[in-house]
């Protein structure tokens, strides 16, 4: 009976520590912006210039690009987010919300487009003229995932 039970928490314990590792997130940098945030293992980046950052997986895919402009004011957040979502053409586009991550400002929108979702946002740092687009697109299955990114973000 006894090795039924130390078999038993040794499964347990596999497992959870293999849950734990599948859903670690890892720190992610674009240097020449100096933000960061934080993406699921196995995160591949496709491209990182100074025009913009894009990284992703199988279920979730994030652009980031900068909008240099010192006027551009939190006021000015709900257009920017509201003009790119409807640039990018997607559909059901939900109403937006304010939002404050870590040191920035924001405001998003949720819209889909093709089968996937994705969340349009607007980033302000109030520590310099760089502020922020970033768009994640993801599958139904990977909605904590994109929230977890676009909830991470940080200036360094």
């Amino acid at each position: 009976m006894k090795s039924i039970s130390h078999f038993a928490i040794a499964i347990f314990g596999f497992l959870l520590l293999t849950s734990q590792s599948l859903t670690a997130q890892i720190d992610m940098t674009w240097d020449t912006h100096r933000v960061g945030f934080k993406v699921p293992r196995g995160f591949q980046i496709e491209t990182n210039n100074a025009e913009e950052f894009s990284a992703g997986n199988d279920n979730l895919f994030v652009t980031i690009a900068p909008i240099q402009d010192e006027n551009i004011s939190s006021d000015d957040l709900a257009e920017v987010v509201s003009a790119m979502a409807k640039e990018l053409d997607y559909d059901l586009i939900t109403d937006g919300s304010e939002v404050d991550v870590n040191n920035f400002t924001g405001y998003y929108k949720r819209g889909s487009k093709d089968g996937s979702s994705a969340i349009v946002m607007a980033l302000l740092d109030p520590e310099s003229a760089t502020n922020l687009i970033v768009v994640a697109i993801y599958s139904d299955d990977s909605e904590d995932a994109a929230l977890t990114v676009v909830n991470s973000f940080y200036s360094y």
